[in-house]
């Protein structure tokens, strides 16, 4: 048998496994049906089709892969092994650890799994509405919103396995045989999911409904805010999914424009039902006393030089500092008074054996109720994160002056900075400034001048979508170019999985690296 003849098999034994198992955990019912039976249910259809919702916000903001991610970004710091963040975070960069027996991998694995899981669940779900004629609501009524609710999931789900991971597979209703299924690059990923929103759209467009409570957080949602969902979604997985500057550049920036024009009017996101409830937060979770936010996100805003300093200095050697500016969302008044998402604490916390760079005075406060009572509106998507994309595409298409507002409005709201110009920001307390990984973004800005526009942007968006939804600062920052040199820019697929495919284990990241930023 060839190598390629084995590497199908392993392709079908995996998948055949995954719908199995995404049965077994999807169906809830105490004679425990055989899988033919629980698929010629026209509710138990519709709720394994609608239960993926929750494997997918628990992907976008629970312990996997969102932590690990926001170390990668330099925007969370943490020294412990927990959740991949002492390994995604060290100094110099180090490769993504890519092995089966490796404690902290399962932000690299589980998402694959679940994710490859819930696509089998919503293929096997679709196929039997097809096949069985089943009629979901009175006669077939509902059939609709089932179809669409299956459509806007496959396109998050292949969306976020194009935004995290170099290939994978397209696992839909039309795929009859599963052995004959190939990983194909994550840009053949995304066009599929990209696909699967327009499907969406149309179905939600051609037949009104209401999404009941339960199925995406607590609350109900009209076909037009459904419509809505898929236009913006699409929008951020359009300028996310670039690898570099060149990717992001060549990103379709007018269609970017368009989707979030005819994007969400409201936040999306789930109102949190208690600390023992069904919908948690763990990436947002990071909050208060327990973690740092990375010296990183803020030093563009410092006024003092210590972040050009700190950055400059090797890793090893590395001093927190404290931040002076006139940023009011970092601090108050004086440099030690609470800042509006960030405060100030005069404690280090992160043992100094372990990386002096993890260490910083710091703690995170977007979330900070959520976090301490479970109970609140956890976003996913914001109205201000549109507003970002709608900037930066009016920038890439030489109409910096309509970004203006996007990138001023909380900037001047909430930070009390001076608004932002067409060239950027200026004066003798400038924020930010062109310094440390932000530098990355400018070629003509010196270390420490003021920053151009689209720096700004950078910074106004990292402060503003801080531990939004997993992966959110990295991909930014990624396409940006302003990943820290050696750090992983995507993920490889999962040790366990290359293995049974017959491939050669393979990882990215490290300095000199593959797929790791320059």
């Amino acid at each position: 048998m060839s190598r390629v003849e084995k590497a199908s098999i392993g392709v079908a034994a995996t998948l055949l496994m995954v719908m199995a198992a995404c049965l077994d955990l999807n169906v809830v019912n105490t004679n425990e049906p055989d899988r033919d039976r629980a698929l010629s249910s026209a509710s138990d259809v519709e709720s394994l089709i609608s239960g993926t919702f929750r494997t997918w916000w628990n992907l976008q903001q629970g312990r996997a892969p969102g932590p690990a991610m926001s170390a990668l970004a330099d925007e969370h710091s943490g020294s412990q092994g927990n959740y991949g963040f002492q390994d995604q975070g060290v100094e110099p960069p180090a490769a993504i650890i890519n092995e089966t027996a490796y404690q902290w991998g399962y932000w690299v694995y589980d998402p694959w799994l679940l994710t490859n899981r819930a696509l089998a669940s919503i293929r096997n779900g679709l196929q039997a509405i097809k096949d069985q004629n089943l009629k979901i609501g009175a006669n077939g009524a509902d059939n609709p919103r089932a179809q669409a609710f299956a459509k806007l999931m496959q396109g998050l789900f292949l969306g976020n396995i194009a935004l995290q991971y170099d290939r994978g597979f397209i696992l839909d209703e039309t795929v009859d045989d599963p052995i004959k299924l190939k990983l194909v690059p994550y840009t053949e990923v995304m066009a599929a999911a990209r696909k699967k929103l327009a499907e969406a759209r149309t179905l939600a467009a051609a037949t009104p409904f209401t999404i009941p409570g339960g199925w995406m957080g607590t609350d109900a949602y009209s076909s037009a805010t459904f419509i809505k969902l898929t236009y913006s979604y699409e929008a951020r997985l359009m300028a996310a999914v670039a690898r570099t500057p060149a990717e992001r550049a060549a990103v379709d920036w007018n269609t970017v424009l368009s989707n979030a024009n005819q994007g969400i009017t409201a936040d999306f996101g789930v109102n949190l039902d208690g600390p023992s409830g069904v919908w948690q937060i763990q990436l947002k979770d990071f909050q208060g006393i327990g973690s740092d936010v990375d010296l990183a996100l803020l030093g563009p805003s410092d006024q003092s030089g210590g972040y050009s300093k700190w950055e400059a200095t090797p890793s090893a050697q590395k001093i927190a500092f404290i931040i002076d500016t006139d940023d009011r969302r970092i601090h108050g008044a004086t440099p030690t008074d609470p800042g509006v998402y960030v405060h100030y604490r005069p404690t280090i916390i992160q043992p100094g054996e372990r990386g002096l760079y993890y260490q910083g005075n710091y703690a995170p406060w977007w979330y900070w109720d959520q976090a301490q009572t479970g109970f609140g509106f956890a976003p996913d998507m914001t109205v201000t994160e549109m507003g970002f994309l709608k900037a930066e595409a009016y920038i890439r298409t030489n109409r910096r002056d309509l970004a203006l507002p996007f990138i001023n409005a909380r900037r001047v709201a909430v930070g009390k900075l001076p608004p932002a110009t067409v060239d950027g920001v200026s004066g003798a307390r400038c924020v930010p400034r062109s310094a440390g990984l932000l530098k990355k973004a400018s070629a003509t800005r010196a270390e420490g001048a003021c920053a151009d526009l689209m720096q700004t942007l950078i910074y106004e968006k990292q402060i503003e979508t801080a531990y939004l939804y997993a992966g959110s600062s990295w991909y930014d920052h990624r396409g940006f170019g302003t990943l820290r040199t050696g750090r992983a820019y995507q993920c490889p697929l999962p040790a366990v999985d290359l293995d049974l495919l017959g491939e050669p284990i393979y990882t990215f990241g490290g300095v000199g690296g593959p797929s790791a930023a320059p």
